[in-house]
């Protein structure tokens, strides 16, 4: 195995990457970009005071610092495989994106671990992006002094599980291989994650709730999990740093031993309805949605959780339906090879209303078993009600999304960009709609003034595009 190939790939992914996400859309304006930029730093800075506020409420002048970092210590595990599974669901759809390196001189393990290390090099900004408020706003109120345990309770754990994951996902993908099912990775890994986090959640809560009684009593807490901590407290820094890098040469190790050595692409769709439906507009953008794997998946995520919340009497309103609503973010990007159709060559908001009402199918049709075993649960249906505004609103910011960052080449970079982006400005407006305290008429107004206006930019979006198409504007 050759290290300056791996690091060729690395380079090469993250440059395509970068051209992709910087030169599509309305990140291929310099002005957006920059007020991109800006509005990330922005959004990470209010996340950070608003963090350092709240923990200085709460935690400021007391001794639960101490606990916290154990609970945040054992929780790690579980929000990571969160992080993991958003990744490695967006990292499926890349596959396209593995396929340009078939054309340099490099086998396929040499191929894999460099594709692992892009991707670690990801879930590595995200971690900073999640743990580092937390992280700062402890030191800023503790010193110092909390670096050295902040990096034994959070920075190292996260590492380190992050390693085992990906372990462990190459096992799995070499099993799959064995058995004949690789092509179906893009079904099965997820539903292997789904039940990682289904399992841990209830673990992670029963721990927490070990150590808050631990602390109350007076007790000594201990578990495996906080073995970076312990040693550090027992031994010393040098101890457990020398532990953390011990493991991960005997992980790293295990990763090329198992990274697959052949590639297999991936199964892209699934037979579903009757494709005598395609004579309509809408029927063929219902076979689009209903037929993609992307779907399927996050269908089946839909429908575990609400079985595990069945089974663990979590009594809560359908909001796990909005898991559905993200597919608007591929929408338009599946629907192109239909509106190249002659036939179906029509007005861009009729091919809106036709992706629109696809959607709303996809979703109804989910719901209705969802929102059933809700009400079975004794949840009233006023509070299911909020549900389906919630999601329609969301089902038009995701297709947004989709029209303005669109994800083209299997490129997973840019519906996240245009997702944070739009999550920062969703929080914003929100945050100040309760400052001004409105009334809930006036603020249910303001939302649907907002949505007319993604509706309209979404609409006026689609006819930029399809104008660039025909070569009528330059891009």
């Amino acid at each position: 195995m050759r290290l300056e190939s791996i690091v060729l790939l690395f380079r090469l992914f993250w440059t395509f990457i970068l051209r992709q996400v910087l030169g599509r859309g309305l990140l291929a304006s310099r002005a957006m970009r920059i007020a991109g930029a800006f509005i990330v730093l922005l959004g990470f800075a209010g996340f950070n005071v608003l963090s350092y506020t709240v923990m200085r409420q709460y935690l400021g002048g007391t001794d639960l610092f101490e606990p916290v970092l154990a609970i945040a210590n054992v929780s790690v595990g579980f929000w990571v495989l969160i992080a993991y599974t958003l990744i490695r669901v967006l990292f499926l759809k890349a596959d396209e994106l593995l396929k340009l390196s078939f054309h340099l001189p490099a086998t396929n393990k040499e191929r894999t671990l460099a594709f692992a290390l892009f991707e670690a090099s990801v879930v590595a900004v995200m971690t900073v992006f999640v743990f580092g408020a937390f992280s700062i706003s402890t030191v800023l109120l503790e010193g110092p002094d909390f670096i050295t345990k902040i990096a034994v309770s959070i920075w190292l754990p996260v590492a380190t599980v992050y390693l085992l994951l990906s372990l462990a996902y190459y096992l799995l993908e070499r099993s799959l291989l064995i058995m004949r099912l690789a092509r179906l990775r893009g079904l099965l890994v997820p539903i292997v994650l789904a039940i990682g986090l289904s399992v841990l959640f209830p673990y992670t809560n029963e721990q927490t709730a070990v150590i808050a009684e631990s602390f109350v009593e007076g007790r000594d807490y201990s578990s495996p999990l906080l073995v970076y901590s312990t040693l550090e407290k027992n031994f010393g820094l040098w101890l457990a740093v020398v532990s953390f890098a011990a493991a991960s040469m005997a992980v790293i190790a295990g990763i090329v031993a198992a990274a697959p050595g052949a590639y297999v692409p991936l199964r892209r769709f699934i037979i579903l309805l009757p494709s005598e439906i395609a004579t309509w507009r809408l029927g063929a953008c219902t076979l689009v949605l209903f037929r993609s794997f992307e779907t399927l998946v996050s269908v089946i995520f839909v429908l575990a959780f609400s079985l595990f919340a069945w089974l663990q009497h979590i009594v809560i309103p359908p909001y796990v339906l909005a898991l559905i609503t993200f597919q608007g973010v591929y929408a338009y990007v599946n629907s192109e090879p239909l509106r190249r159709m002659s036939v179906l060559h029509v007005s861009a908001w009729r091919n809106y209303a036709s992706i629109l009402g696809s959607q709303i199918i996809l979703w109804v049709t989910v719901a209705i078993p969802v929102t059933a075993a809700s009400l079975a649960q004794g949840i009233e249906l006023s509070a299911c009600l909020p549900v389906a505004g919630f999601c329609l609103s969301n089902i038009l910011i995701s297709t947004l999304i989709g029209i303005a960052f669109p994800p083209e080449k299997g490129n997973p970079f840019t519906v996240l960009v245009g997702a944070v982006l739009a999550i920062i400005v969703i929080l914003t407006i929100t945050l100040g709609l309760n400052v001004f305290n409105l009334e809930p008429a006036i603020s249910a107004v303001v939302y649907s003034v907002l949505n007319i206006l993604v509706v309209t930019y979404s609409i006026l979006g689609m006819q930029r595009m399809e104008r660039i198409r025909r070569h009528e504007v330059a891009s």
